[in-house]
């Protein structure tokens, strides 16, 4: 397909959404992307750039950049409460990055402003959008119509796209909550561990520490219930001791990033001219650290399935069966060790800590990677680069 000739809408600024028009815009095609946030802050605390999200972002040139304010993250280990270590993957570690969510963000916008092919569109609210590849779009002047002869739906899991299009979506109650904050002044511990009280987290970024937990206990979600710092740092002390440091560097309640896990599953990623990418399409649990990752390879292999096929219609079946299966197995299990993670009965860990890890353990390897990452690295660097 002629990318040339294309004019692609790109809805959502975020992560998803930027790499798209970067990438779109590098192959040639006319973008405008659209984002309703006037001032697009990013609203988040830490970001883990696994290889694959990596290999996309350093093929549009952003590599250096993202290196300069990333922290590389070691050896993973899980640990239990006491720091036992219940999994530890054999070989080198793979290569991943630690980045501040709003670093990544402006790295991204800059890049965007730069690119003369794209014209962004902030404070612009899609309200609505038709298979033709029309969008009603909601701004300070008004209301207009913008028409391209592709949209793609990069507003997360709450998309506008997804709910105007025929997408057979299946999106989950909130789950669990999980919450996050980037401390200073404390030592990260560049470990994952599961306890009596849910998952703990810290790992290095540039200038801090970002930290997250779930609230697996009821002494969590009551504290969370009642927005009481004292009351949560004293729940996560009793179940893992460095967790007393670690939130004794929150300053206030509001530092708090507090999210509930949501699922989202589509049946069919397009309809029409429209396509999902990213959380629209295959929101999933946070414990392989892939939403992202897995978005930016949404993206590029979008691109190289446009450049190959003769139609639209084709390129994004083809983009379908090539992304639908290796999302569903992510996804499924970051599930699975989301609810091993989260698990606070004692006979339960016992089992999982004595039997399911040691299990995994022998099971991690190469091949677990390789379907974690989803495309080959040199695929990846490829698509952008051509």
């Amino acid at each position: 397909m002629d990318l040339a000739s294309l004019h692609a809408i790109v809805v959502g600024g975020a992560t998803a959404g930027a790499a798209a028009a970067l990438l779109l815009a590098r192959a040639g095609a006319r973008v405008t992307l659209l984002e309703r946030v006037a001032d697009p802050r990013a609203v988040g605390a830490g970001i883990a750039l696994a290889e694959n999200g990596l290999a996309v972002l350093e093929s549009v040139g952003l590599g250096p950049a993202i290196a300069a304010v990333g922290t590389a993250v070691g050896r993973p280990r899980i640990v239990d409460g006491a720091g036992r270590i219940l999994l530890a993957p054999p070989g080198p570690p793979p290569r991943g990055l630690m980045v501040r969510r709003a670093a990544l963000q402006r790295l991204l916008l800059d890049a965007v402003a730069a690119e003369p092919g794209i014209t962004c569109r902030f404070g612009a609210e899609v309200v609505a959008s038709d298979r033709a590849g029309e969008v009603v779009v909601e701004t300070a002047a008004g209301v207009e119509r913008v028409r391209g002869d592709l949209v793609i739906g990069a507003d997360g899991v709450h998309s506008r796209l997804r709910a105007a299009g025929d997408h057979g979506a299946r999106v989950s109650k909130p789950g669990i909550a999980y919450l996050r904050a980037l401390v200073t002044g404390v030592v990260a511990r560049g470990e994952e561990a599961w306890t009596a009280a849910g998952l703990f987290g810290s790992f290095a970024v540039d200038g801090g520490t970002y930290v997250f937990a779930s609230a697996g206990s009821r002494a969590v979600r009551r504290a969370l219930d009642a927005r009481d710092l004292d009351a949560l740092r004293a729940a996560w002390a009793d179940a893992y001791a460095p967790a007393a440091e670690l939130l004794g560097a929150v300053a206030r309640w509001d530092d708090l990033l507090i999210n509930r896990v949501t699922r989202v599953r589509c049946a069919r990623w397009f309809d029409g001219r429209q396509v999902l990418v990213g959380d629209a399409v295959h929101a999933m649990a946070p414990n392989l650290g892939q939403g992202a990752n897995s978005a930016l390879v949404d993206v590029a292999v979008l691109l190289d399935e446009l450049r190959a096929a003769a139609t639209m219609s084709e390129a994004f079946a083809r983009y379908q069966r090539r992304r639908q299966p290796a999302v569903a197995w992510v996804a499924r299990t970051a599930a699975r060790l989301g609810g091993l993670a989260e698990l606070t009965h004692p006979v339960a860990r016992w089992l999982r800590d004595r039997v399911v890890m040691p299990l995994a353990a022998r099971r991690a390897g190469d091949a677990g990677m390789a379907s974690v990452l989803q495309e080959p690295t040199a695929a990846l660097l490829a698509i952008g680069r051509a």
